[in-house]
């Protein structure tokens, strides 16, 4: 899927891309990484699963999840969505955002029948509660999802390596439009400079989460 997204985008590299496409795209791919931070920042370990492992010690039901079931995903939609308009390419788009809620409409299913077989009829009360994909303007379920304050620890941890993807992605996007445009490699050292530090950021904190300084 990557390879012919990419192919897509070879075609139509060099025919222009305003800045306000870039920044539109940078924006709407901020949103959903604001929306993932914060919602990290409460979830309790144990209740959210990830690689092949699905795990749920209790339901979250408030917070971000008293609006829409799946904040994460919406958070994911929107950095795809923001690749896709700085991409400027209609048809690697429409590709992509097929294959986005083509892949998701198993993995949330999965989840569901999980999530039912966890808790039963008080899931189900939640799924007519709460909308799976466009959040509610009010929250289905006063509260927080947890006591305590906002843990920006807990998300850094778990969101410094999604962030520095999609933004060496966008840099790689901004960098190859101009070079198909006839810019040089020499021209591109903001380009350079913005990778080399978000490189420099994600040795940071996976230094910091491994606890490498530390023992050092």
């Amino acid at each position: 899927m990557l390879a012919l997204i990419a192919f897509l985008l070879y075609r139509s590299r060099g025919t222009g891309i305003s800045p306000a496409l870039l920044l539109a795209g940078a924006l709407t791919a901020l949103i959903g990484q604001a929306l993932r931070f914060y919602t990290l920042s409460w979830v309790e370990d144990g209740t959210s699963g990830q690689d092949d492992v699905l795990e749920a010690k209790h339901l979250n039901t408030r917070g971000p999840y008293a609006r829409v079931r799946n904040p994460l995903y919406v958070g994911n939609l929107f950095i795809c969505a923001g690749l896709m308009i700085a991409a400027h390419d209609l048809w690697a788009a429409l590709l992509g955002l097929a294959f986005f809620f083509g892949e998701y409409f198993f993995i949330i299913r999965a989840e569901e029948a999980f999530l039912t077989g966890q808790f039963g009829d008080r899931y189900r009360q939640y799924q007519r509660d709460v909308p799976r994909w466009v959040p509610r303007l009010t929250p289905a379920y006063p509260g927080r999802l947890r006591d305590g304050t906002l843990d920006w620890r807990r998300a850094l941890k778990k969101e410094h390596n999604p962030f520095t993807a999609w933004a060496l992605g966008l840099v790689a996007l901004s960098a190859w439009e101009q070079l198909a445009r006839g810019a040089t490699f020499q021209s591109l050292w903001v380009h350079a400079a913005i990778a080399v530090a978000l490189l420099l950021f994600f040795a940071a904190v996976k230094t910091w989460k491994r606890g490498w300084l530390l023992r050092a």
